[in-house]
């Protein structure tokens, strides 16, 4: 179930046609409400924190640009780690709303610890008139949890979201450090459902831990497009 949770955030409406296996119809319910719950939504938006280079109001082609060389960085990443990915652009529907995703993907249904089980890089635009739009980095990776309670281990610069993260941020000079301590803290402390949140730059970067698997989030502001 746990990675069933994790696959269904990281593909949002896309996991039943990107996950191999064919779900129920209950489970595919499930999967919507989660995927649902997981889009950014107003008052997500409203309560976006921070200040930064990113949080600056961008022109429709500045971000498309931006788009474009980030998703060259994240096939390098998957390139250099031989990683098999899908490319592609769906338009589909979102809270009565035309989203236009244009994306990069790949899951690993059986990770080792400490390796990436998916992984969703997208930019999505929004409406007809594609008058708002967003960039979404999120990853799924399992924990190597004996590691981290007997030897107060973890550093995430040494798994593949450091490479992904830094891709999108095109920061390869971030310190991990307080990071990895609150997420080691969480797991000993067994705190199910721990969350650190994190300003980088006017991105929000969320982790989120649940049992074995730690899902990884970097979310843009939502872009009203100047003319």
């Amino acid at each position: 179930m746990i990675k069933k949770f994790l696959i269904a955030i990281l593909s949002g409406v896309m996991v039943t046609s990107l996950v191999s296996c064919s779900p129920s119809n209950n489970e595919k319910a499930d999967e919507s409400q989660i995927a649902a719950k997981s889009s950014i939504t107003q008052e997500q938006e409203n309560s976006f924190i921070g200040e930064g280079e990113w949080a600056t109001d961008y022109t429709r082609e500045e971000v498309t640009a931006l788009n474009e060389e980030i998703t060259a960085r994240m096939e390098e990443v998957c390139n250099f780690l031989g990683l098999e990915y899908i490319k592609e652009e769906k338009i589909k529907e979102e809270n009565s709303e035309s989203v236009n995703d244009k994306y990069i993907y790949f899951d690993n249904l059986n990770p080792e610890p400490n390796k990436i089980e998916s992984m969703y890089y997208g930019f999505k635009t929004y409406g007809s008139n594609m008058a708002k739009g967003n960039l979404n980095l999120k990853i799924g990776l399992k924990l190597d949890l004996d590691q981290i309670k007997n030897e107060e281990k973890f550093d995430l610069k040494e798994t593949s979201i450091s490479n992904f993260s830094e891709a999108m941020t095109n920061d390869i000079e971030r310190d991990y450090t307080e990071i990895n301590e609150k997420i080691i803290d969480i797991v000993k402390n067994q705190n199910s459902d721990g969350t650190i949140e994190t300003n980088l730059n006017g991105l929000v970067e969320t982790i989120t831990i649940k049992d074995e698997f730690l899902l990884y989030r970097l979310d843009s502001k939502m872009y009203d497009f100047k003319k």
